[in-house]
């Protein structure tokens, strides 16, 4: 590819995450879907022509555009108002498990928790997020103080450094593959992973830096380490905690069971900084079995399944069908324990599968899947990556309305990739040459 042609997509591309990241909100689906779309066909031409002439200035692009939304307020989410108001209840020495926002706020007259109670989106719910995420929200409202502002630059500042953390562990990980510097920026130039991770502060971002140095310590064979990092992973996203069973097959039981210790050792620490009551925890589980057993949003199987039993039973019947994917899921899931994958890859077939019977799939969910399809030679993560922004149909309507057909065809597409993917690698050809 031409210099002239390199340097103007990525011009293009800045300017695309700019517009998102500053000009355009969820409820303008045209906008936002032709430039989301704009910034994944460039980003599949930027790494198609990658050389090792290139590679430097995509690889500082791809920093730079995440950069240049650190100053930008989130438009795509609202979560971070939760965010701020965890870290500022903490700060007021209010701990975040012990009452509801909508509780606090007929109590205290902060300004900024005024400010910010209008805006969330769970306000009867107790805090869903661990002590590491805790951790982080106190950090953010402590330099932030009284401005909603000055705490989201934190946040997005601590997003941009995991990121930094997640772009070095990439490519250690990838040093001995072929064609490595192209499959790094598999991650690095994915607009999914830059505009809902260091633009809307999400916190997989933590999640797979910690994962990831969970796994290169593993290589290291520093498997104390490497616990811990796996503890901070549990204690940013509580999902880490089915990826240890594969451990077994990579060090052996002996091991993977002191491993384990280790990480429930750590794990129990730090959860006693804030769930150090009976009462505490059980706001914290209420929370989850609410979130898994109430909500639901661009499923693909759970939708499938709730629009059958919707039609025989004349009502949702989402109480009974959570706890059908649970069983399909698990089962998928020993499926892969059992089978000889290497880590990286079995985290991500675990992760495929748990998604594919979740009931709710937000966009950024889908981060941790496209940093490990850097290990593997599927790509349907990819393209599912690239038609998620469809959901965001769902908020240009009001009230929020979710679009099933375009939820179903996002998903035959995604599938139907899959299958293809599958025949593909099964045929004679493609093991002749593996």
């Amino acid at each position: 590819m031409p210099k002239r042609i390199l340097y103007f997509l990525l011009l293009i591309s800045l300017t695309g995450y700019i517009l998102i990241g500053y000009y355009i909100n969820r409820s303008n689906f045209p906008h936002l879907i032709t430039i989301y779309g704009s910034l994944f066909l460039i980003a599949y031409l930027l790494q198609k022509h990658c050389t090792p002439n290139n590679f430097k200035v995509l690889l500082l692009s791809g920093i730079l555009f995440r950069f240049c939304l650190i100053f930008s307020v989130p438009a795509l989410s609202d979560d971070f108002y939760r965010f701020v108001w965890d870290g500022r209840i903490q700060h007021l020495g209010i701990n975040p498990f012990d009452f509801t926002p909508a509780q606090i706020i007929k109590q205290h007259s902060d300004p900024l928790l005024q400010n910010i109670f209008p805006y969330l989106n769970s306000p009867n719910y107790y805090s869903v997020y661990p002590q590491f995420c805790q951790s982080v929200f106190k950090i953010a409202s402590s330099i932030g103080g009284d401005n909603l502002y000055h705490a989201i630059i934190v946040l997005k500042s601590a997003i941009f450094l995991s990121e930094l953390g997640t772009i070095l562990l990439l490519k250690k990980l990838l040093s001995a593959r072929n064609n490595a510097q192209s499959l790094q920026l598999i991650y690095v130039l994915n607009p999914l992973v830059i505009i809902e991770l260091s633009g809307n502060i999400h916190f997989e971002a933590f999640m797979i830096v910690f994962m990831l140095l969970a796994v290169w310590l593993i290589s290291k064979q520093r498997y104390i380490s490497s616990a811990i990092a796996f503890s901070l992973a549990i204690q940013t996203k509580l999902l880490p905690l089915i990826f240890i069973p594969l451990l077994i097959k990579k060090i052996g039981i002996k091991k993977t069971s002191i491993y384990a210790i280790v990480c429930l050792i750590v794990t129990l620490l730090l959860c006693l900084t804030l769930l150090n009551t009976t009462e505490r925890f059980l706001h914290f589980a209420e929370s989850l079995r609410l979130y898994y057993g109430k909500f639901e949003f661009n499923g693909s199987f759970y939708l499938m399944f709730r629009s059958i039993g919707q039609g025989i039973l004349a009502y949702n019947p989402i109480a009974v069908l959570g706890k059908i994917m649970i069983v399909f899921a698990l089962s998928g899931m020993i499926w892969v324990y059992y089978r000889k994958f290497e880590l990286l890859e079995g985290i991500f077939w675990l992760l495929t599968i748990y998604l594919s019977f979740s009931a709710v799939i937000h966009p950024w969910y889908l981060t941790p899947l496209v940093a490990l399809s850097a290990f593997i030679k599927f790509r349907f993560a990819l393209i599912w990556s690239a038609l998620i922004p469809l959901s965001y149909y769902t908020y240009s309507k009001t009230p929020y309305s979710e679009n099933y057909y375009i939820t179903g065809i996002a998903y035959l597409i995604v599938y139907g990739f899959l299958l293809w993917e599958f025949k593909r690698k099964a045929s004679p050809q493609a093991k002749k040459q593996t």
